[in-house]
Formats: C-alpha cells, structure tokens, sequence
C-alpha cells in the first residue's frame, strides 16, 4: 500500500529503483549460461563445471538469446 502523499512520479522513480536492484541480484550460473552442458571429470574422480556469477538481468537475457552475453561478477570451478 502507497503512502497517500506519495505522488505519481515518486511511484514511478520507487518501481524503477526496484526494477534496479533486481536486476543486479547476483545469480550463480554453472556452465557461463543457462541450458549449457559443460561438466568435466577432474583430479581424484571429482567431477568439475565452471560457473559465473553474474546479475539476474544478464541471466534473463543469456536465457532468451541463449548464449554468453560476457559480463559475470565473479567466476570460477565448482569441483565435487
């Protein structure tokens, strides 16, 4: 519920800085993106797969263009 003084463009600039900080959420993604296959078997039978860790708002568009769009926070090898 909006607070009563609370004006339409205070509304607007509120949604849009939500929007924001969605966007930027990291998400862990294991392969660079999303529906890549790309576990290996590494030392002593532990099986390996590189992962990123990028913004949810990258991840929403690797998934619709299905491919790498080159941007991650972090990233590296999860072995198991």
């Amino acid at each position: 519920m909006n607070h009563p003084r609370m004006s339409t463009s205070g509304r607007r600039w509120a949604a849009l800085f939500g929007l924001a900080i969605v966007f930027l959420l990291p998400k862990h993604v294991e392969c660079g993106y999303p529906g890549r296959e790309c576990a290996y078997d590494g030392a002593f039978h532990h099986r390996c797969t590189p992962y990123e860790l990028e913004p949810f708002g990258f991840y929403l568009i690797e998934s619709l263009a299905g491919r790498d769009v080159g941007f991650a926070y972090s990233s590296g090898e999860d072995c198991r």
